[in-house]
């Protein structure tokens, strides 16, 4: 009996850990999809967190959407702590920061509005970023995105492989 008693108690509690989080994953298949192609990189001077930012591959989430072929196109969540206020030096347009990718600056950068239906489908999205759709030429893999602050000459770097179609 003293035996039996344990081995029961033991076996009843790993009853419950049989279920792993994955069964109960509800998310949509844009976001499982997204998921390998979203990495993420930080600043940090002195152990403060300068800045942030996070990238999802469109060309890689999207290959058939006409929208992305031409350009590399991402998702970009940035965020810059002691950002200017003024809309016009705020996030991608603060002078003290730049995008690159492979070394080439950007096309474009749209605004993404905080209710945008792909911010729903991303992963890695918070209320604090700001959200970009940005859009460079075409280069060869790999892609290294990198986020540059010219005060300290610090960047993240962000790498990602084209997908083979």
């Amino acid at each position: 009996m003293r035996v039996v008693l344990p081995c029961v108690l033991i076996a009843l509690s790993l009853i419950g850990c049989g279920r792993s989080a994955f069964f109960d994953f509800t998310g949509s298949a844009a976001y499982a999809e997204a998921l390998p192609h979203t990495k993420r990189g930080e600043i940090v001077d002195r152990f403060e967190s300068k800045a942030l930012i996070s990238a999802s591959y469109l060309n890689a989430i999207y290959p058939n959407n006409a929208e992305y072929n031409a350009t590399e196109t991402f998702l970009i969540g940035l965020y810059i702590a002691n950002d200017f206020s003024a809309k016009n030096k705020s996030g991608l347009n603060n002078p003290n920061y730049s995008l690159t990718l492979n070394g080439a600056r950007r096309i474009s950068a749209e605004v993404v509005d905080k209710n945008n239906a792909l911010l729903k489908l991303m992963p890695l999205v918070n209320r604090w970023n700001k959200y970009y759709i940005v859009r460079f030429a075409v280069t060869p893999a790999p892609l290294n995105l990198t986020l540059s602050e010219s005060d300290t000459n610090q960047s993240a770097t962000i790498s990602f492989l084209k997908p083979n179609l």
